[in-house]
């Protein structure tokens, strides 16, 4: 057999095994997610290698020639420049060199789902959805008997966390893969019956987990995929909302820890106290104090990644009109865009506003002409995301930034395709 003949099949036999393997792993992700960050950074790390060596082999360098991401290696090349900027320069070095995986993984979920066939990409969506009821599933457990189904239980009334123990963070991960499960629901079995008990389900799980924040993204979510999906006619569309709005108002007024969280801790106390009240006595206030001070500091190119902890400890970051004052400085400021202005400064923010704002109009539009639900959904939780000025986790850490850029994978991948494999 020809030397070049044989190379050829060898190295075509290496590249299914990669393909294999490379769905097996994005089939997974959500659930390594919830089972090891570290473990979930090198799943993400080996994807992104996997497609830049398969893409070198076949010649196909399609992301390059899409502005999206030049204007997210623009934004990594300025990460790499406000390194030298930083207050730390240790601290700053590995988050702002890790920052390409980034640059690469949603591409690299674009390229994978986009190079297989319809078959795949259902599997991959059907198994992220298990994932995701089966937490549910988890979730409604611990409503009922106070510990998930292994037994365990975290220490903190009223709120639940699944699998994660002590980590209350399973509420962002529950709001990032709620819509595209959702979507696949709804295609799958055509049911407007079963669109309204998986919308009501949802929400009420997202609202007994007890992360205000990420419920009240959610909810909005929600309302934006009904008024958007268009197969929805007016008439059901109006129901839903209001079995939403009725649903969650209930479940507020007659579940005692949700009163608590959502009227006593918030809506009585700003309304005897005002915004500027509740701002001072909250902690996320703290934070945000703490964050535009440091902005104010360092304007134009922020103190550089991760160094938040550090500077907010500083003496002249101090306020006693904070009844938090003490435990204001964090890992970061919870809130996306103060962590941005404040670590990156006013460039790295614009830079930032660029790109997003590019990717979600061109999502719009693309979602106008081809109607893709699965795109749609990715695209909500994206908007949702970047633009309610809620308390959020680091955009820069594993845990958010993968479910982060998962969703914009996923949009990036069904933008120009119509649902043909339901």
């Amino acid at each position: 057999m020809d030397s070049f003949l044989l190379r050829d099949l060898l190295l075509l036999k290496k590249e299914k095994k990669i393909y294999s393997f490379s769905l097996i792993l994005i089939s997974l992700l959500p659930l390594i997610l919830l089972l090891s960050s570290s473990l979930a950074n090198i799943s993400v790390v080996v994807l992104c290698l996997f497609f830049v060596f398969l893409s070198i082999q076949e010649k196909d360098l399609f992301f390059f020639k899409d502005p999206f991401f030049i204007f997210l290696l623009i934004f990594f090349f300025y990460i790499l420049v406000n390194l030298f900027f930083s207050t730390d320069f240790e601290v700053s070095l590995s988050r702002s060199i890790g920052f390409i995986r980034f640059v690469l993984f949603p591409f690299a979920i674009a390229f994978f789902l986009k190079k297989n066939d319809f078959k795949y990409i259902k599997l991959i969506l059907q198994s992220w959805t298990v994932i995701f009821l089966l937490i549910s599933v988890d979730l409604i457990f611990e409503i009922i008997f106070g510990h998930n189904m292994f037994g365990v239980s975290n220490t903190f009334p009223g709120r639940l966390s699944s699998i994660l123990g002590d980590e209350l963070k399973i509420g962002h991960y529950y709001y990032g893969f709620c819509f595209i499960s959702l979507s696949l629901i709804i295609l799958t079995f055509k049911k407007n019956f079963l669109s309204i008990i998986g919308m009501l389900t949802f929400i009420t799980i997202s609202l007994m987990i007890g992360e205000r924040a990420n419920f009240i993204k959610l909810f909005l979510g929600v309302i934006l995929f009904i008024f958007f999906w268009q197969n929805f006619k007016l008439k059901f569309k109006i129901l839903l909302l209001l079995s939403i709005v009725i649903t969650t108002l209930s479940l507020i007024n007659l579940n005692k820890d949700l009163n608590s969280r959502f009227k006593g801790q918030f809506i009585t106390y700003l309304t005897n106290n005002g915004l500027t009240g509740y701002y001072y006595n909250s902690q996320y206030g703290a934070h945000y104090g703490a964050a535009i001070k440091i902005f104010k500091n360092y304007p134009i190119m922020g103190t550089g990644l991760r160094t938040f902890y550090n500077e907010c400890n500083k003496d002249i970051y101090s306020d006693e009109k904070f009844l938090s004052n003490d435990s204001k400085c964090t890992t970061h400021p919870h809130q996306l865009h103060l962590e941005i202005l404040s670590q990156l400064g006013i460039i790295g923010y614009l830079i930032f506003l660029i790109f997003i704002l590019y990717f979600l109009i061109r999502g719009f539009f693309n979602y106008q002409k081809y109607k893709n639900l699965l795109h749609l959904s990715a695209l909500i939780f994206i908007f949702t995301t970047i633009f309610l000025p809620l308390p959020s986790g680091s955009f820069f850490t594993t845990y958010g930034a993968i479910i982060f850029w998962t969703n914009v994978g996923l949009v990036l991948a069904f933008e120009k395709k119509k649902i043909s494999f339901i």
